[in-house]
């Protein structure tokens, strides 16, 4: 303050400017807290951020697994289902072919 009253500022003049560095300084230091408040909310931020997709993966990945479950339950199904049916078509074929053989030697015996 003595310095700007020396240099010719009136003492009004000097309390005004040293009144604004002290604003201006308190600011500052308002202003690097509230960076330091905002980076950690942030970080915080961030961080729950990622534990939620780190949760909906985690989801995705058990409901896809389920889904792989289910496909090859079913695939097995269709095996067994489809061997099934070969089966009872080799069965039915093998009838109906003693069936014509069958038939084809009363036939034969019958008529001379």
């Amino acid at each position: 303050m003595q310095e700007l009253r020396k240099s010719g500022i009136s003492e009004a003049q000097a309390a005004a400017i040293a009144q604004a560095v002290r604003s201006a300084v308190t600011t500052h230091a308002a202003s690097r807290t509230d960076v330091a408040e905002f980076r950690a909310e942030t970080k915080t931020d961030h961080a729950e951020a990622l534990a939620r997709i780190d949760a909906v993966e985690a989801n995705a990945k058990a409901d896809i697994a389920e889904v792989l479950a289910r496909i090859d339950a079913a695939r097995a199904e269709a095996k067994a289902d489809n061997a099934a049916l070969r089966a009872d078509l080799y069965r039915v074929l093998w009838m109906q072919g003693m069936g014509i053989i069958g038939v084809t030697v009363a036939l034969i015996k019958l008529l001379p």
